[in-house]
């Protein structure tokens, strides 16, 4: 079948019956050549090393353009080291919850890769996003190709009048307001651990979030989080003191910054000097507030010009920028990060000098800021970001263009001085994206330590045989993402097996009321994922949730929705024994095929020495980075 001259692109949930055009999916992975139907997200899985290599070039040229003869990173400087550049939203490149158009950005690279060649008359978009819009009619323009935009209406949110009045205020309000509202709300915290923590004897610090705790811990007034897991064991059983800074995170177990006050009292209290424990908030004063402002206002003065250079760097892409720009110069992004930075500032500045360190990396703006910091406040070259998950391959924050890493000039991209890898796969997807080999060391796994345990018992475990299969459904850290989950699972119920039982394990940070699904057959736990795996026969995952490494590393069968309307989040990307499923039909039958539980482990994933050697080595200054 010869090309028609019109493409048509679509954007939206539904399919498209317009035999008219030559169909392009946005959001949809079906594809027919015969049908001229094609799928931007296929594209980009055929195109990902060169689409996500343009991404981080991209974005390595912004910082890199000069205006009146400096870099864009050199004007963004705010102290005499560090450039805000690198806690904006352009350099942490979030991309599934805090810049999501940054999948469309990579989408519409894919399509420009798509269309040459191809001789196209007119395009014509169907969708209810502006921005893709504006960036699709700008490609259209500079390709010589007719465009046309046919709007559609969008579901509107359900937002309270208080907050649409909220978000309808300009930045130079709005942010301000919100720096206030930060104040008074964490006020609670204020002071708490401080004079605990100026006076300390431990020199091994500990950045960490106050969110993720162990519930039977807690209520013995005990630290214990599952990001740490063995790691307090082997502090206690090496008599080694240390501190931390937690950052408080509401959840149901601390739903008030009061409840998280009494709880750091409690944890200083019990552990009488040998822990040490405060919250960034515990730094707030009127001259964090006053630094805060003041940094605020540099970056406020170059707005104007700053975005502007972007923009014209940016090209046909730049109204899919406009948001995270206005967010990363003016708005509340910018002064949560650089109130994040000022408190960071004054905790280190008053804590006594360290011999290491260690934080949880994601690479989200924080973390820059929080290095900066240590190193300025002269601690110990020994400072370590440990990723306690697995490497996604298309979450671009842990990625940067390999020139980055160069970092030979004033400013540059501030790093740790090591990367705590756990396990081969993502020491392995470090390095293929640049990452200095000599800056990675090898530490074990945290959160999945409990895997050894099984697979010293592998040969003990059978396959469950049950009549009743097990389905455990596990969610992600978005709610929309969970829904979309379970509403295509309740979809398929009729098609499935109706003996199989289902399990719901939320995302801590995502609810889930499971009489929004009144059909589904099953439970709702928030019991920790080794148990869950137990009992379990098959698990069916959202696309970014860590859980499906659990499953995979179990031996479990596993079925991940794969939504075209993000790109390939999961940490099981290109990993055939996982069972990709786009639609109920394929859902239902994947379901009905899988008879029994795998249980085939895969033992090398991690470093999962229980003993802890790699920790012991960092923690008693027997460390070397060459083994």
């Amino acid at each position: 079948m010869h090309q028609k001259d019109d493409l048509l692109i679509w954007d939206l949930e539904s399919k498209s019956n317009d035999s008219k055009f030559d169909v392009i999916y946005w959001n949809s992975y079906e594809e027919s050549e015969s049908d001229k139907l094609f799928s931007i997200p296929s594209i980009v899985e055929e195109n990902a090393e060169y689409l996500k290599s343009k991404y981080l070039s991209l974005i390595y040229d912004f910082g890199e353009a000069k205006v009146n003869g400096k870099r864009i990173i050199d004007h963004l400087m705010i102290r005499q080291n560090f450039s805000y550049w690198w806690m904006t939203l352009f350099a942490e490149k979030c991309n599934f919850i805090k810049s999501p158009q940054i999948d469309n950005i990579i989408k519409l690279m894919a399509l420009e890769l798509w269309l040459q060649g191809r001789n196209y008359q007119k395009l014509k978009l169907i969708s209810d996003n502006e921005h893709l819009a504006m960036s699709v009619s700008q490609l259209a323009n500079k390709l010589q190709i007719d465009f046309k935009w046919e709007k559609k209406q969008s579901k509107k949110k359900n937002i309270s009048l208080v907050k649409q009045v909220f978000h309808s205020l300009p930045n130079l309000i709005k942010s301000p307001i919100w720096l206030l509202f930060y104040v008074f709300s964490n006020f609670a915290l204020k002071g708490e651990g401080v004079e605990l923590w100026k006076k300390t004897t431990a020199t091994s610090t500990f950045i960490s979030y106050l969110f993720n705790l162990v519930p039977e811990a807690i209520s013995e007034g005990r630290y214990e989080s599952r990001y740490w897991t063995k790691l307090n064991n082997l502090l206690d059983n090496n008599k080694h003191p240390s501190n931390w800074l937690h950052l408080y995170v509401k959840d149901s177990l601390l739903p008030t910054p009061k409840k998280a006050r009494n709880l750091i009292r409690q944890f200083n209290t019990s552990q009488k000097g040998h822990q040490v424990h405060v919250t960034l908030a515990s730094f707030v004063n009127m001259q964090v507030i006053f630094l805060t402002l003041r940094d605020w206002y540099k970056i406020l003065k170059l707005n104007t010009f700053v975005i502007k250079k972007i923009k014209a760097t940016s090209g046909y892409l730049w109204p899919l920028f406009i948001k995270d720009s206005q967010e990363s110069m003016a708005g509340i992004t910018a002064m949560s990060n650089l109130l994040n930075f000022n408190l960071f500032e004054k905790a280190m500045s008053e804590l006594p000098k360290q011999n290491r360190g260690c934080y949880l990396q994601e690479n989200i703006g924080w973390e820059f800021g929080f290095i900066s910091a240590w190193q300025s406040s002269g601690h110990h070259e020994n400072l370590i970001g440990f990723p306690t998950s697995a490497i996604i391959y298309w979450d671009l924050r842990r990625f940067f263009d390999p020139r980055t890493y160069q970092r030979n000039t004033q400013g540059s991209l501030p790093l740790p001085d090591y990367v705590g890898m756990n396990g081969v796969v993502s020491k392995n997807i470090y390095l293929s994206g640049g990452y200095p080999k000599d800056n990675l060391i090898e530490l074990e796994s945290l959160r999945y330590l409990y895997l050894s345990n099984y697979f010293l018992q592998k040969n003990k475990l059978t396959a469950s045989l049950t009549k009743e299969k097990v389905v455990l459904v596990v969610g992600d850290y978005s709610k929309l993402n969970t829904y979309r989950q379970l509403d295509l699972l309740s979809s398929s119920i009729i098609d499935i097996d109706p003996l199989v039982r289902y399990i719901v394990k939320p995302h801590p940070m995502s609810s889930v009321d499971l009489e929004d699904f009144p059909n589904l057959n099953g439970e709702l736990s928030i019991r920790p994922i080794e148990e869950l795996l137990k009992i379990s026969d098959i698990v069916y995952s959202s696309l970014i949730t860590s859980a499906a490494i659990d499953a995979y590393c179990f031996g479990l069968p596993i079925i991940t929705l794969l939504d075209g309307k993000t790109l390939n989040m999961s940490p099981l990307r290109g990993v055939k024994s996982v069972y990709f499923v786009t639609d109920s039909e394929g859902l239902s039958t994947t379901i009905n095929a899988l008879k029994t539980a795998v249980l085939d482990t895969k033992e090398n994933y991690f470093y999962l020495d229980p003993s802890l050697p790699r920790w012991h080595k960092w923690l008693t200054d027997d460390f070397d980075k060459n083994n």
